[in-house]
């Protein structure tokens, strides 16, 4: 069944009619898939372009953020955990709830 939903997502998140909040939010879930698959590489490269996308934009507060670190830290991500644990947290300035993310900056340094 997830290898199905991964093809679909894969597919899905190569539309070029879709939204780039479609697209994005199609490799957060593409990288919770391969997470649950302990496949973290993969999980951890579809979270980057997931987040990727949106860098530039608001967006609210999930808990998948937070499954994205832990992810980039299992792959031994570093550079990409520091990087969008600080990007994140900055995000606060509109939606408080990206401070729960500060737990998580003892396991990055």
């Amino acid at each position: 069944m997830r290898k199905k939903a991964i093809r679909i997502l894969n597919f899905s998140t190569k539309q070029p009619n879709f939204s780039i909040e479609e697209k994005s939010s199609g490799f957060i879930y593409l990288g919770i898939l391969y997470s649950k698959t302990k496949e973290f590489n993969l999980a951890s490269d579809c979270y980057h372009q997931g987040l990727e996308l949106m860098m530039h934009e608001n967006f609210n507060y999930h808990d998948n953020f937070k499954k994205a670190i832990e992810t980039f830290i299992k792959s031994e991500d570093f550079e990409r955990a520091n990087f969008w644990l600080n990007n994140l947290i900055q995000r606060q300035s509109y939606d408080k709830k990206f401070k729960k993310l500060a737990e998580l900056e003892k396991k990055v340094k």
